[in-house]
């Protein structure tokens, strides 16, 4: 994992840090899953927060804060796509092999893909961008790009409908450290379980762990980190 501070910050409608060459927690969602009510709450609450910390904090302080921030808005995010509101088309198994598929394709060409979680409106996505020259990362965000893209055409086409398939906009955070890449893959596969779904992560059918070693682990409820 790459230990670069960040060198560029953009935001559109959720804030982004991007690191070149980290590696990324990708939260991406259906058109339609987050009524818009709620979202417009949730962004004035954060923005409100954001604002009170610049203000208020030191340089080093403001980062952590800031940082704490986004993932205190994540969380409720999250919690609101959990509900299930709007479409669920990727209850459908087609669908959800079709969105499996896109996030493997560059696998090793482009990024390494190390786990995913494809719930019923929303992916959990974990990948490291690699070199597409010396000194070049594939961006982020044409990665999105092209995983979104595609699967959206075929995703339309499979449901015979038209329109927009994803949200434009990822919620995307780099991981800090290795312990903290830890907590976040064991979070993405543990989503189905922490939903009900299933009774551990190796039942849903649409989760995937670089790391995991069936043979090795035992009882597949534990985290596959500690069985590579």
């Amino acid at each position: 994992m790459s230990n670069l501070k960040p060198e560029a910050f953009y935001r559109r409608n959720l804030p982004h840090f991007v690191p070149p060459g980290a590696t990324f927690f990708i939260t991406f969602r259906l058109a339609g899953s987050i009524p818009q009510h709620i979202l417009a709450g949730l962004k004035a609450e954060l923005e409100q927060r954001q604002a009170e910390l610049e203000r208020a904090s030191d340089a080093p302080e403001k980062v952590e804060s800031l940082y704490l921030e986004q993932r205190r808005f994540f969380g409720k995010w999250d919690a609101v796509l959990g509900a299930g509101h709007g479409p669920d088309w990727l209850r459908q198994p087609p669908v959800a092999e079709l969105v499996a598929g896109s996030m493997r394709y560059f696998d090793g060409q482009r990024y390494e893909l190390l786990a995913y979680c494809i719930m019923s409106n929303h992916v959990h996505l974990v990948l490291t961008p690699l070199l597409k020259t010396e000194q070049e990362y594939y961006p982020l965000a044409q990665i999105m790009h092209s995983i979104k893209g595609y699967s959206a055409t075929q995703a339309n086409a499979l449901l015979g409908r038209s329109g927009a398939f994803w949200q434009h906009e990822n919620y995307d955070h780099y991981a800090r450290s290795g312990a903290e890449l830890e907590r976040i893959i064991w979070y993405v596969l543990n989503n189905p379980v922490k939903a009900g779904l299933v009774d551990d992560w190796t039942a849903w059918p649409w989760t995937y762990c670089k790391e995991h070693n069936p043979e090795a682990c035992g009882t597949a409820s534990r985290n596959p980190l500690d069985c590579a």
